[in-house]
């Protein structure tokens, strides 16, 4: 990794916590800092979303189970679908009715306070056992760009240091910024690693010898466009 390299990771770790500390306020409500002042779009609440549910991990790891497998991890991705759209029907009308800050104020009006409780504790473990994974393979990325500047500092420092940078930055823009910073941060991101995406792919196309037609060949002969697969496979589940 060269110093432009570098240079493109640290402008863009800066500029990500500058435009998220845009949103700080120096007088906000509790309604503000959690909600918005629901004024965001929806366009913007939507990209969020996908950033979220989406990670390095993704980018990195969806095109070689593709590459291994078919298009059969798409089934997942339709339920997600599926699941968004009775949630908006089912859940989100509570929110705009009795002006809630989280899903589990909800649940304790409905159910009482120990089910919310432990639904709650339930989203943070499993939450901070998923992004901790995340931040990590982020910190790998930033830890070969620092590798240079640590000098002969062991792997596990690096990524040490690597994973407080980003930890630190990212809590900076958020404890400021609330659900605004939030929110638009991710959209900010969606656009880059989609975008970082199509230049992937046009740039395959373009270093492949025949292009599309030669790629769709040979993916079609192996199966790899096969979306739907409901042969039962209880080795392949017990692994997931």
């Amino acid at each position: 990794m060269n110093l432009l390299d570098l240079a493109l990771i640290a402008v863009y770790l800066l500029s990500i916590t500058l435009f998220g500390l845009r949103f700080r306020k120096r007088r906000r409500s509790l309604r503000d800092y959690f909600l918005a002042d629901r004024d965001i779009p929806w366009w913007a609440i939507a990209l969020s979303i996908v950033a979220a549910e989406t990670s390095t991990l993704t980018i990195v790891s969806v095109p070689g189970l593709a590459y291994d497998t078919n298009f059969t991890f798409l089934q997942l991705v339709m339920g997600y679908f599926i699941g968004r759209i009775i949630i908006s029907y089912l859940l989100l009308p509570h929110y705009f009715r009795g002006d809630l800050y989280t899903a589990y104020q909800l649940i304790e009006r409905r159910f009482g306070s120990r089910l919310r409780s432990l639904t709650a504790g339930l989203f943070l473990a499993t939450r901070a056992a998923a992004e901790g994974v995340r931040v990590f393979a982020v910190a790998i990325v930033v830890g070969i760009a620092l590798g240079p500047l640590l000098g002969g500092v062991s792997e596990f420092q690096r990524d040490v240091v690597s994973i407080g940078i980003v930890m630190l930055l990212t809590l900076l823009y958020t404890f400021e910024g609330g659900m605004a910073a939030v929110i638009w941060t991710d959209v900010v991101q969606t656009f880059i690693y989609i975008g970082g995406t199509l230049i992937g792919f046009f740039t395959i196309l373009h270093l492949v010898p025949g292009g599309w037609s030669t790629i769709h060949a040979a993916a079609a002969s192996a199966g790899k466009f096969r979306v739907f697969d409901f042969t039962p496979d209880f080795y392949r589940t017990s692994e997931l």
